[in-house]
């Protein structure tokens, strides 16, 4: 099964309603509904679940709890009842990079993929406020002058790709700080325990719950500058033309709506069709553009077969 975008989905759903007559499910057969995601508070996930739970919740009349799981949220996922009263947004990322390298992705366990929720989103490389790195050059040339260390969640992370471009640019090794999410590496950044970090170009930005993080964008590493970050050039902008084999200079990825394995048909349109209306009710009002980026991704899309990966494997 391949993931489908909210757009495709709210198509299906709103010709299931035409030839019906009527809604598509009943609010009053929805069950609460409880979302995991993976990255913390402040994080990309949790700020594209925060566009679309006020939504939810009006839209199936029942409350929606959202967990922070960290790296739990694929085992409290994969052992969920399959009543589609449990959800988990997860980021696409490394299911990509294990397509596009023929490397194992993500453990993920047997999911049942739902819903593209996002189009391709940018990471950033991100400092400190107080930094002395200001822009590229001057971390080009503090990367040169000592061995910088860089707060990232490791293999199959945006910052993972992010840190071996800038290591094949500029020639150098980086010491890896691990971390498990975005506020981990917000702590890393402010308490000096890294140099530098890297943060979905969104959760550089204000939220109405979330003040503006305490850091500076450097580079981006979409293949466009992320419109909301427009000063802020990218990564490939910066180093330049590049040779054939060495044009791979942008990393974006989408994040996706999963359900436990088992789960019925009839469960999944029921998802399908409230995650299809509220995406529509976003995108009208404009709110989906906070969690969307124009620019192309440089990995291929992710593929169905990796979604089905043994759990453990």
């Amino acid at each position: 099964m391949r993931l489908l975008s909210l757009s495709t989905l709210a198509a299906f759903a709103a010709l299931a309603a035409a030839v019906s007559g009527a809604p598509v499910w009943a609010a009053d057969l929805a069950p609460s509904l409880t979302i995991l995601e993976g990255y913390g508070q402040g994080s990309i996930t949790d700020r594209v679940i925060g566009v679309l739970q006020p939504a939810l919740e009006k839209h199936i009349g029942q409350p929606v709890t959202v967990e922070h799981a960290g790296h739990g949220a694929l085992d409290r996922i994969a052992t969920a009842a399959p009543d589609g009263s449990t959800v988990l947004v997860f980021g696409l990322l490394p299911l990509e990079i294990g397509d596009a390298t023929h490397e194992p992705g993500a453990k993920l366990p047997r999911l049942t993929p739902i819903a593209k929720l996002t189009g391709p989103v940018s990471v950033a490389l991100v400092v400190r406020n107080e930094s002395p790195i200001h822009n590229w050059a001057d971390f080009a040339t503090a990367a040169h002058a000592r061995r910088l260390s860089i707060a990232s969640p490791g293999w199959g992370s945006a910052c993972h790709v992010a840190t071996a471009m800038m290591e094949r640019e500029l020639g150098v090794h980086f010491t890896v700080v691990p971390v498990e999410d975005c506020g981990a590496i917000l702590d890393a950044l402010l308490t000096k325990k890294a140099d530098a970090g890297c943060l979905v170009a969104l959760a550089t930005l204000p939220t109405p719950k979330l003040p503006v993080p305490p850091v500076r964008p450097v580079v981006t590493f979409g293949a466009k500058r992320y419109p909301a970050l427009n000063q802020v050039p990218t990564f490939q902008e910066t180093i330049g033309p590049q040779p054939l084999n060495r044009r791979h200079n942008s990393i974006t990825a989408a994040i996706g709506l999963f359900g436990p394995s088992g789960m019925t048909t009839e469960e999944i349109g029921r998802l399908v069709a409230e995650f299809a209306a509220v995406g529509a009710e976003a995108k009208q009002s404009g709110a989906i553009a906070l969690v969307g980026c124009r620019s192309r991704s440089a990995t291929p899309p992710c593929c169905a077969r990796r979604w089905r990966a043994t759990r453990g494997s």
